[in-house]
């Protein structure tokens, strides 16, 4: 309690006015007792009831931090598990409404393609082509199996050795529009970013860098994976 709010509040002068008038707060004491002794003592709650300011609410930013070290470490293992192509423990990541995958960093929910946990198991399996969004700059539909896609769009930069990891911040940004936080109003994404001349590909002008955003949201007291957001350069 803040002492001076108390003293200002007429704390001090209850106190005072308490000791005067209760008498029965002390025992009788027998001839040659050498003080009076209180039989007892205002608890924490009646000195607390005196003040008539809201109690504050702990400080979150230890709760804040927890949630951080959370979800920067579901965010590793899932970018492992991408790596590793390990999809069925990127799947136990991934809730009830699927992992949408978005090849650009304008995420387009009408098209781009999501998975079920069960479909993302045996996604390497399925060599079926499917429609992913479209091709920046052409427009053109992106079919590709599930390999194909990876290749192309997941995992084509060494993004387990980024130049840089961004909490809820965007690092790598080209010229597309990024509607991430329209989209996902309610999540928090780590970045992935690796910059331009990593890829192998000669004289391209560090026009070849590129990001994962791994995108999650909260649901039913847990936070769950429900999109992989890729960013590069575009025309």
């Amino acid at each position: 309690m803040n002492k001076k709010r108390w003293m200002r509040g007429g704390g001090a002068g209850a106190l005072t006015l308490a000791l005067l008038t209760v008498g029965a707060g002390y025992a009788a004491q027998p001839a040659g007792a050498a003080s009076l002794q209180p039989t007892a003592e205002p608890t924490v709650v009646q000195a607390a009831a005196q003040d008539s300011t809201p109690v504050k609410k702990p400080d979150s930013s230890s709760q804040a931090a927890a949630e951080k070290k959370q979800i920067l470490r579901q965010a590793n293992l899932a970018l492992r598990a991408l790596a590793d192509r390990d999809f069925a423990a990127l799947a136990d990541q991934v809730g009830a409404e699927g992992l949408r995958f978005s090849a650009y960093a304008y995420v387009v929910p009408e098209s781009d393609r999501v998975l079920t946990a069960d479909e993302l198991r045996g996604a390497w399996a399925d060599r079926k082509p499917y429609v992913w969004g479209s091709y920046d700059g052409s427009g053109r539909p992106i079919r590709l199996d599930f390999r194909g896609y990876y290749t192309k769009f997941l995992y084509n930069l060494p993004y387990t050795a980024p130049d840089g990891v961004g909490y809820n911040r965007t690092i790598g940004g080209g010229n597309m529009p990024n509607n991430l936080n329209e989209v996902y109003p309610d999540a928090v994404f780590v970045e992935f970013y690796v910059k331009g001349g990593r890829s192998g590909v000669p004289n391209v002008g560090g026009m070849d860098w590129g990001s994962l955003r791994f995108v999650f949201q909260p649901v039913e007291g847990k936070w769950t994976l429900v999109g992989i957001v890729g960013d590069r350069w575009t025309i």
